[in-house]
């Protein structure tokens, strides 16, 4: 049974993943819902016209009744005799035929007029209900030739109505015995009752009702869905960016929902982005133009004092030269360091790129940073993996990185004056972190490192501690090798962590 039972459970496992992937494909295509809806709008209609024609055809319904089967049976009774009387030359079959109809009249049945003539009109046969002795034999022909062309009874296309009615007379002219002899045989025929139904055009116009109905009503959520979008795109044209279309379906109509939702969000990002850029640019101004007067006022300032000799001493002259060569240095280093970011954030910045060893990248700018530490009362201790790191960076851009960092945390560091270098490989990036004992930092300060011209203090009375840029630049130099860079305070110790993409170690 099981063997049985087994390849009809497959065949049906097989149409329902058919079935399911055909009504898939008809939801992801407008073209086949419209289509199919068609397909069926169609097949109702046609099927309302159907089943509607039997209750609609009696309304059409003409009855005639139809004298030529009568009339068939009258001419074919003559046709017999004369035949019978002309093959046997003899008049007995005309005789025989008369008899006949006289028994029927007397038994009270439909019987037949016969009259048999001679050339003259004289009546010489003729049945009990005829009474002629005598008959206009030329117009009894043109009679019976006129009803023939108005009633022919050979033309089953043309039934005769009720209207034709009459006495029907079939003639025959014979020759008997050498004697010629006219026979007219006449009766009312019998008609038959025929019905004719005509369809008419109430089925056909109900089933093209019922499908345009039907094909309005399937079609109308689609057309909703199109409505939609014509008024969310006209909205959003209209300058509502926050505006969203409401997305059913899987179709091309859904499909542009989303995208016309996708570029609305784009167009309001890019917009977004550009007022941010458009603020930055004038914080970028306001900042640059502040922290660019104060050390070249201080280099007028003592530069006039020179100009107008206000010294007392050779050694006052020295310290105002020596104070006026100092702020041009700082006014120069921030002018560099500002040109340097310009640069790092434009989007054409292009990398020189080649495979360096941060093992000895590091060591070497540790070893040149020795002397400025010693000044400083600062000591360094590495942790260093033993495996040789390889990255591709531009070795000039990423030295500035780790000179800044190196560099700020010979600057800051407090107590001891530990700075601690840290290098290890971590599956596909390298982790260098750079960390000092320093002063807390909160969490929002930790975020605000990277930003242009940010100083702890917030104060911009003076550029002597440098120009606020570096970290930014360090940032984004990071940034462009495809890496990231990260504060961190803990334990006392403020940590700058640096992941760089790396190579495979040689």
């Amino acid at each position: 049974m099981r063997k049985i039972i087994k390849p009809f459970k497959y065949l049906l496992s097989k149409l329902k993943i058919l079935i399911i992937n055909a009504i898939t494909k008809v939801r992801q295509s407008i073209r086949i819902q419209l289509l199919t809806t068609f397909i069926l709008c169609a097949f109702l209609g046609l099927l309302v016209a159907r089943v509607t024609l039997p209750f609609l055809e009696n309304i059409n319904e003409t009855v005639t009744i139809d004298y030529s089967g009568g009339m068939q049976q009258i001419n074919f009774q003559a046709q017999r005799a004369a035949d019978l009387a002309v093959s046997e030359n003899s008049i007995e079959a005309l005789q025989q035929m008369i008899e006949d109809e006289n028994l029927k009249m007397e038994m009270k049945q439909s019987a037949l007029k016969v009259l048999v003539t001679d050339e003259r009109g004289k009546v010489l046969y003729k049945t009990k209900q005829a009474e002629e002795e005598q008959i206009d034999l030329h117009n009894k022909i043109r009679h019976v030739m006129d009803f023939a062309i108005n009633n022919p009874f050979y033309n089953y296309d043309i039934p005769q109505v009720e209207d034709s009615r009459q006495e029907f007379i079939a003639f025959y002219p014979l020759t008997i015995e050498d004697k010629g002899l006219y026979l007219f045989v006449s009766g009312i025929p019998k008609g038959a009752v025929i019905s004719q139904k005509k369809k008419g055009p109430i089925p056909p116009l109900m089933g093209i009702a019922f499908f345009t109905f039907s094909f309005f009503y399937i079609t109308k959520r689609k057309m909703k869905q199109i409505e939609a979008l014509a008024k969310g795109v006209k909205e959003i044209a209209k300058g509502d960016l926050t505006y969203r279309i409401e997305k059913k379906g899987k179709d091309e109509i859904a499909l542009l929902t989303e995208n016309v939702n996708h570029m609305a969000e784009a167009i309001m990002a890019s917009i977004e982005m550009e007022r941010r850029i458009d603020k930055q640019k004038n914080e970028l101004i306001t900042n640059v133009s502040h922290d660019l007067r104060t050390p070249l006022t201080s280099i007028m300032g003592y530069l006039r004092l020179l100009r107008d000799e206000k010294y007392e001493t050779k050694e006052q002259y020295d310290e105002y030269i020596k104070i006026a060569f100092s702020k041009s240095e700082q006014l120069k280093n921030l002018i560099d360091d500002l040109f340097e970011y310009t640069k790092l954030t434009n989007e054409s910045n292009v990398l020189a790129q080649h495979q360096v060893c941060l093992n000895e990248l590091l060591d070497q700018l540790i070893e040149e940073l020795i002397p400025q530490a010693e000044e400083n009362h600062r000591t360094f201790i590495k942790n260093f993996s033993e495996e040789r790191i390889f990255a591709t960076v531009d070795s000039e851009k990423i030295v500035r990185v780790f000179d800044n960092l190196l560099m700020n945390a010979i600057k800051y560091s407090t107590d001891k004056g530990e700075i601690f270098v840290s290098l290890e490989r971590k599956e596909r990036y390298v982790q260098i972190c750079v960390a000092n004992e320093s002063n807390e930092f909160t969490s929002e300060e930790l975020m605000s490192l990277f930003e242009r011209f940010y100083k702890k203090d917030q104060s911009r009375t003076s550029v002597a501690e440098g120009s606020g840029l570096g970290l930014a630049i360090a940032k984004s130099i990071v940034e462009l090798h495809g890496g990231k860079i990260e504060a961190k305070y803990a334990d006392g110790l403020l940590q700058f962590i640096i992941m760089l993409p790396v190579i495979a170690a040689e």
